[in-house]
């Protein structure tokens, strides 16, 4: 190990807000290294895991289900997805040498991957889709420096701007989940109770309660919601009596084979286009926690998402990444402590191996979270749009966030059909919102400068 990769993973853990830094003004309950007491940091973790494991669970569910997987080896899939988050949120919260970013990220699997998985598994194997993840995890582990090193291109306009097109676009996803989209409550009026009560029981704690019932709102209002469901009928809990008690992980379940130059440039593409959010997510939560992001801080985190996508691929799962929607909540509960999402690390862990615990979970009903989602999301819009308050000096910075909002509004809100025409790989990029969304913001914050803009103005006037 290189001492000074050593050196910089000590001074990452010490590092606090530069002096004079123009910090968001978020209200935090425990800062970056506070401990909570361990009850307190327990349930802040189970908090954390509650946001997102309906998220952490689709892409196994639906790649198994796509690839008609037997049960043993959709079980795999899972274990080997849920051991992924844990190591990597654990690795990200508290650091290992150089890889980690010291910060509350907690790491998850992304849906962008089930395409390209599924295509490689067809056209060659399930063995060859994994070998080329697990390809990928190294190549990102490798070039993480060179990664974080374009942490330049996103100034906090860009960030600010990123953010409320993250926010919005996630909106559109947490809407159909609480609606009950392409299930059976689909229509249900129960799916309109659920989601006005869980974000009236949200506003409720925050107001009414103080102090750390306060910034456990999330979890109290999912627990209600939860015992609701299961008094009503909704949920089979005796499903979690059939389930085993342990699960040990088995590495590489499906084999490997050596893919095709294409699937492994496929997969490489995937998780650069991921390391970019990465970059980004991770550049807004240090602005929120009123921290340095220091290049060997984005460094860590991107090496976090290969290193924690290196150990979900080699025991069956797919690729991870650090989840927006956790960011959300800290600056909704105002608890950003890395040593809470250490705490929701290890419960990952526990429940890869522990089946039990993670139906336990798994059985609630997804459109059950999905009030809880919407105003989750709708903070992190209202943490971009503080920062963009800092940010817009020109007419040349609103050009930049109306454009890209426009365009990131546009592709997320349009009917899947649009993007029929272009092909596969492409459409795959060309039809997510926050992707397009980001690149534009780049793009534009490159392409004009202050003086042409400027210079432009006044020809016009």
């Amino acid at each position: 190990m290189n001492p000074e990769d050593e050196r910089a993973g000590s001074m990452l853990a010490q590092e606090s807000a530069p002096p004079g830094a123009n910090l968001l003004a978020l209200s935090l309950r425990y800062r970056l290294e506070d401990r909570p007491p361990p009850i307190a940091s327990f349930l802040f973790g189970l908090q954390h895991v509650l946001i997102m494991f309906t998220a952490m669970i689709a892409s196994p569910l639906v790649i198994g289900s796509l690839l008609n997987l037997p049960p043993d080896l959709r079980g795999s899939m899972m274990t080997g997805v849920m051991l992924g988050c844990g190591v990597g949120s654990l690795i990200s919260a508290l650091g290992f040498f150089w890889i980690g970013g010291r910060l509350p990220l907690v790491l998850g699997a992304y849906v962008i991957y089930i395409a390209p998985v599924v295509a490689i598994a067809k056209s060659e194997s399930l063995a060859a889709a994994s070998a080329a993840l697990i390809i990928g995890g190294l190549v990102l582990l490798t070039f993480s420096p060179a990664i974080s090193k374009m942490r330049a291109l996103f100034p906090p306009l860009v960030v600010g701007t990123l953010l409320v097109v993250t926010g919005e676009s996630l909106i559109k996803v947490a809407a159909n989940i609480a609606f009950g989209v392409n299930t059976q409550y689909f229509g249900n009026p129960l799916t309109f109770i659920y989601l006005v009560g869980s974000i009236v029981l949200i506003v409720a704690i925050n107001v009414l309660a103080k102090g750390t019932t306060k910034s456990l709102s999330i979890f109290l209002a999912v627990v209600c919601i939860y015992l609701v469901s299961i008094l009503i009928g909704l949920t089979n809990v005796k499903a979690i009596a059939d389930a085993p008690w342990l699960r040990l992980p088995r590495l590489v379940p499906y084999g490997l084979a050596w893919p095709s130059l294409g699937a492994i440039a496929t997969i490489i593409i995937y998780y650069f286009v991921t390391a970019i959010y990465t970059l980004s997510i991770t550049l807004a939560l240090c602005k929120m926690l009123g921290i340095d992001a220091s290049e060997n801080r984005v460094r860590g985190a991107v090496a976090a998402d290969g290193f924690g996508s290196l150990i979900a691929t080699l025991f069956g799962g797919v690729p991870i990444v650090s989840y927006d929607q956790n960011v959300g909540a800290i600056s909704l509960t105002g608890v950003g402590s890395r040593f809470v999402v250490a705490s929701a690390g290890v419960l990952l862990i526990v429940m890869a191996l522990i089946p039990k615990i993670g139906l336990a979970i798994g059985i609630m009903p997804t459109f059950v979270l999905g009030g809880t989602l919407i105003f989750m999301f709708g903070m992190i819009v209202v943490v971009g749009v503080s920062i963009l308050t800092e940010s817009l000096r020109s007419q040349r910075d609103l050009l930049i966030v109306a454009a890209s909002v426009a365009l990131s509004t546009t592709v997320s809100f349009a009917s899947p059909a649009v993007f029929d025409v272009l092909l596969p790989s492409v459409r795959l990029l060309a039809s997510d919102g926050i992707i397009i969304g980001t690149v534009t913001a780049v793009l534009l914050n490159l392409a004009l400068p202050k003086s042409r803009v400027a210079q432009a103005l006044r020809n016009t006037d």
